[in-house]
C-alpha cells in the first residue's frame, strides 16, 4: 500500500504531519509494516498509530512504533493461518467457490490414494492423506482416538466393533463435502473479522463493548432472518393430525431466553436447598486469564487503553486456556476426593476476553483445600503479572485477587441464588438489569452484545458442575400423566413436573452421585445411516429407570418441518398426479361433450389453469399400467430408478429420453451413463427437469476435475499422463468440457505456485525488516 492510499483511507494529510527527517523515517517504516494487510485493517491501524505518534509525551514516537509493531505482528500471525489471501473468502460467492475447490482437493487425494476405489488402504493412513488440505486451514472433523492403533487393530478390536472405521468414514465424507467446508469457512472468516476488530481497538469500552458494531449488526440480522424463517414454517405430524407454527414450538422450549433463564434459576435454587440440607458451604469464585490474553485494559475513571503485554490471542484461545486450567484443577480435586457441585458462568470483559464466575458448594472441612487447588492452577502461569508496582505492596497477601478472587456466601446477607442471578440475567436477556457497568450500556443492550459474542466465538455460557442430568429432567417434564408400574420413575416425574430440582436430585442419587449410579437414564434408539454422511444417529425416545429398564416414550415420531400448504404453489405435474390418481372413472376417458370433442390434447380444467404437458400425462398413464404409485412416478421423473416387483419377478424401471424403460438388471450407475443423460433433449423448460440437468452437469464437472488433477499430478511426477489418451476415453460431447476443466486446473496450480513464491519473498522481507526494528524503535 503506497502513501497516497494510506492518506486517502486515513483521511489525513500525511505531509503536514511527517515533516522532519526522523518523521519521514517513521512514516516509511510504518508503511512497510502495514504492507500486506487488508486495506480496512491497515487504515484502522494507521489512524490509531497517528493518534499515538502525535501524543504529547516525549516518548510518543517510540511508543507508537512499538505499539504498531506488536499489533501488526499479531495480525500477520492471524493472516498466516489462512493458506490463501484473505480476500479470497471476503464474500459469500468467493467462500462458496473456495469450499467447492477445497472439497474437490480432498476428493482428488482420496481417489488418487485408492486409485478410484480399486486399491485398499489402511483407514488411519487414508484419513491422514485426505485431511491434508483441511489441515492447512486448521479444520478437522471429529476423529476417534488413535492411541495404540496398531495394537488394537492387530487384536481385532476394530473388526468386532467397527466404530473406529465408521468414524473415519464419516470424517472423510465431511472432508469431501462442499457444505461442510462452507460452514467452516463462514465461521472462520467471521472470527477473523472480529479478531481483527479486537486488535485494531474496535472492541472495547467507549467504542463497542464485547463485540464490534459490525459483528453485533450481523448477529441481529441473522437472528431476524432466523425468526422470519421460523414464522414461515410449520411442524406437522400427519399421523396424529397435529400442526403448529415452528416459531411457537421454539418459543415454548429452552431456546426462548425467558424459559432458559427461569430454568437456570430453578436449578440454582435447587442446588442451594440441597447444600443447606446437607451442610455444604457456598463460595463464589472469579477466574481471569493472564494479562497476555487481554488486548485492552480499562481504567477505573479514565478511558480504555492498549495492553502492552497482549500477544494476539482471541477469545477462543482464552477460553481454551481457561478450560485447560480448570481440567487440571478438576482432576486434582477428584484425586483428593473433594466433592462439589454448582454452576459456571462465562462472560466477556469489555474487550471480548472471557472470564469465569463459579458458584460452588463444598463441604466445610474441604473448603480451604479446594480453594487452594483452584488458586494454584489459576496462578500457574505469568505470576510476574501480579507483582506489585515499584514502591507498593499488596495488603494482606491478596495480590492474586486480580487473577483469582473468591467470596464465601453468608446466608444472613443474601442467598447464593440471588448472588448469581445478576450474572445469569446479564448474559441471557438483560432482564431486571438497569445498567451494564462493564459495557457502559443498558442491561438489554449489553445482553445482546454478550449473545453476539457467544455466537461468534462458539463459547458455552452456562455449565452445570455436578448434579444429575438436565436432559433427563427435560424429558421427564414431557410426561404429563402418572407413570404406572415404575415407582422410581413416577417419583422423578412428579418432582420434575413440580419444578422441584432439590427433590429431583435426591431421587437421582444425590448431587455428587456418579453418572453410572443415577436411578433414571435416557432411552435411545439408533437409526442406521440416518444423516447425510451415512452415519448412525442416536435419538432420544424416552426415559427409563435403571432397575426396571422399561422405556417410557416422551417423544412422538413422524414430525416434519415444512411450509404451510397455503404458501406452497402446486406444481403442474403434481396436479396431474392428483387428478389421475383421484379419478373416479377408473381411468376411462371423460365422456364426449362439447368441451372435449376434438382430436388434439384432451383439455381438462387443470390443463386450462396450469398447462399440464402431454408428456407428463403419458408418463402418468404408463406408470399406472406398471403398478407405480404417485410417489414412485415422482421419483422416476426426478431421475431415480425404481425397483418394482411384478408377479414375484423383479424388474427395474427408469425414465430415459422421456420413455419408461424396464429391465431385469439394474441400469448403469449415474456416472457410467452420464454421457447418455447429458444428451437428453427437453421439450419444455420445467424447473425440476432443469435442476436435474444442472445436477448432471455438476457431476460431470466434478468427475472431470478430479481426473484433470490426477492427470496433472502424473505429468508433474514424470509419470505417464497423456492428454490425448485421456480425451479419447471421454465421450465426444464432453471433451470440450474436459479441456475447460484441465485449463482451470493448470491455472489454479500456477496461481498456487506464484502464491508460494510470494509467501517466501514476503517471509524474506519480514526477516529483513526485523533486523532494522531496533533502529526504528529509537525514534
Amino acid at each position: 500500500m503506497d502513501l497516497s492510499q494510506l492518506e486517502r483511507l486515513a483521511e489525513i494529510n500525511i505531509s503536514a504531519i511527517f515533516c522532519t527527517e526522523n518523521a519521514q523515517a517513521d512514516l516509511k517504516w510504518s508503511q512497510a509494516q502495514l504492507n500486506g494487510l487488508p486495506d480496512d485493517v491497515a487504515a484502522s491501524l494507521f489512524k490509531e498509530y497517528l493518534r499515538r505518534w502525535r501524543g504529547q509525551s516525549s516518548r510518543a514516537h517510540r511508543s507508537a512504533n512499538i505499539w504498531l509493531r506488536r499489533r501488526v505482528t499479531a495480525l500477520k500471525a492471524m493472516l498466516h493461518k489462512f493458506p490463501i489471501p484473505i480476500w479470497h473468502i471476503a464474500t459469500e460467492v468467493r467462500r462458496s467457490a473456495i469450499a467447492h475447490e477445497w472439497a474437490d482437493r480432498c476428493a482428488t487425494l482420496l481417489h488418487n490414494a485408492t486409485e478410484f476405489g480399486s486399491k485398499q488402504l489402511d483407514a488411519l493412513e487414508l484419513i491422514i492423506i485426505v485431511k491434508q488440505p483441511a489441515g492447512q486451514w486448521g479444520f478437522c472433523p471429529v476423529l476417534p482416538s488413535f492411541r495404540e492403533y496398531e495394537t488394537r487393530k492387530n487384536e481385532g478390536e476394530f473388526d468386532a466393533d467397527p466404530t473406529m472405521y465408521n468414524m473415519i468414514a464419516g470424517a472423510i465424507a465431511r472432508l469431501t463435502d462442499e457444505a461442510w467446508w462452507l460452514r467452516k469457512l463462514e465461521r472462520s472468516y467471521r472470527q477473523y473479522q472480529e479478531h481483527a476488530a479486537i486488535v485494531t481497538g474496535k472492541v472495547r469500552a467507549g467504542v463497542s463493548a464485547y463485540v464490534s458494531h459490525h459483528c453485533l449488526k450481523d448477529y441481529k440480522q441473522r437472528k431476524l432472518a432466523a425468526a422470519a424463517w421460523l414464522k414461515e414454517m410449520q411442524v406437522v405430524n400427519e399421523e396424529l393430525g397435529l400442526e403448529m407454527s415452528l416459531a411457537d414450538a421454539v418459543a415454548a422450549s429452552v431456546a426462548n431466553p425467558e424459559n432458559r433463564r427461569a430454568e437456570l434459576m430453578v436449578r440454582m435454587r435447587g442446588f442451594e436447598d440441597v447444600a443447606e440440607e446437607t451442610g455444604f458451604v457456598g463460595e463464589f469464585y472469579t477466574w481471569t486469564a493472564p494479562s497476555r490474553f487481554h488486548s485492552w485494559k480499562k481504567s477505573k475513571k479514565g478511558p480504555s487503553y492498549a495492553n502492552g503485554k497482549y500477544q494476539g490471542a482471541n477469545p477462543k484461545d482464552t477460553q481454551a486456556y481457561l478450560c485447560g486450567q480448570w481440567a487440571k484443577a478438576r482432576a486434582k480435586l477428584a484425586r483428593e476426593e473433594i466433592e462439589l457441585f454448582g454452576f459456571r458462568v462465562v462472560e466477556p470483559h469489555h474487550d471480548g476476553t472471557p472470564h469465569w464466575h463459579l458458584l460452588l458448594f463444598i463441604r466445610p472441612d474441604q473448603l480451604r483445600q479446594a480453594r487452594s487447588i483452584m488458586r494454584r492452577y489459576a496462578l500457574q502461569h505469568d505470576k510476574h503479572d501480579l507483582a506489585p508496582a515499584k514502591g507498593k505492596k499488596h495488603p494482606k497477601h491478596t495480590g492474586y485477587r486480580p487473577r483469582f478472587d473468591f467470596k464465601t456466601i453468608d446466608p444472613e446477607k443474601g442467598s447464593a441464588t440471588g448472588y448469581i442471578a445478576k450474572y445469569i440475567a446479564k448474559n441471557i436477556d438483560g432482564a431486571y438489569i438497569d445498567d451494564d457497568f462493564e459495557s457502559e450500556e443498558s442491561g438489554k443492550h449489553g445482553a445482546q452484545g454478550v449473545a453476539a459474542w457467544s455466537s461468534t466465538w462458539n463459547i458455552r455460557q452456562f455449565q452445570q458442575i455436578g448434579g444429575p442430568s438436565v436432559t433427563v429432567w427435560r424429558e421427564l417434564r414431557r410426561l404429563r400423566e402418572e407413570v404406572e408400574g415404575d415407582e422410581i420413575l413416577e417419583r422423578a416425574r412428579a418432582a420434575c413436573d413440580g419444578s422441584n430440582w432439590q427433590r429431583y436430585i435426591e431421587i437421582m442419587g444425590g448431587a455428587c452421585c456418579k453418572r453410572a449410579d443415577r436411578t433414571v437414564i435416557l432411552a435411545k434408539v439408533v437409526n442406521d445411516a440416518a444423516n447425510q454422511y451415512g452415519e448412525d444417529v442416536s435419538k432420544i425416545m424416552g426415559v427409563m429407570s435403571r432397575e426396571n429398564h422399561t422405556p417410557f416414550n416422551t417423544r412422538i415420531d413422524g414430525w416434519e418441518i415444512r411450509a404451510p400448504r397455503d404458501n406452497c404453489e402446486p406444481d403442474a405435474f403434481d396436479l396431474a398426479l392428483d387428478c389421475s390418481f383421484d379419478s373416479k372413472s377408473d381411468d376411462n376417458r371423460a365422456p364426449w361433450s362439447s368441451d372435449n370433442n376434438c382430436t388434439g390434447l384432451i383439455k381438462t380444467p387443470e390443463k386450462d389453469r396450469k398447462g399440464i404437458d402431454l408428456n407428463d400425462r403419458q408418463l402418468i398413464a404408463e406408470g399406472k399400467k406398471l403398478g407405480l404409485d404417485k410417489a414412485s412416478i415422482s421419483r422416476l421423473r426426478a431421475g431415480a430408478v425404481i425397483d418394482n416387483s411384478v408377479d414375484g419377478a423383479r424388474q427395474y424401471v427408469s425414465l430415459r429420453n422421456g420413455m419408461l424403460i424396464t429391465s431385469k438388471q439394474p441400469p448403469m450407475s449415474k456416472g457410467a451413463r452420464a454421457a447418455e443423460l447429458d444428451g437428453w433433449h427437453y421439450n419444455h423448460s420445467d424447473p425440476l427437469i432443469d435442476s436435474i440437468k444442472r445436477e448432471e452437469d455438476a457431476g460431470w464437472n466434478k468427475l472431470l476435475r478430479q481426473q484433470a488433477w490426477a492427470l496433472l499430478d502424473k505429468k508433474n511426477n514424470d509419470r505417464h499422463g497423456d492428454v490425448e489418451l485421456w480425451l479419447a476415453d471421454i465421450p465426444v460431447n464432453h471433451q470440450r468440457r474436459a479441456l475447460k476443466q484441465l485449463q482451470e486446473v493448470i491455472e489454479l496450480q500456477e496461481f498456487d505456485n506464484s502464491l508460494e513464491k510470494h509467501r517466501s519473498s514476503q517471509a524474506h522481507a519480514d526477516r529483513h525488516v526485523e533486523t532494522e526494528e531496533d533502529e526504528y524503535e529509537l525514534f
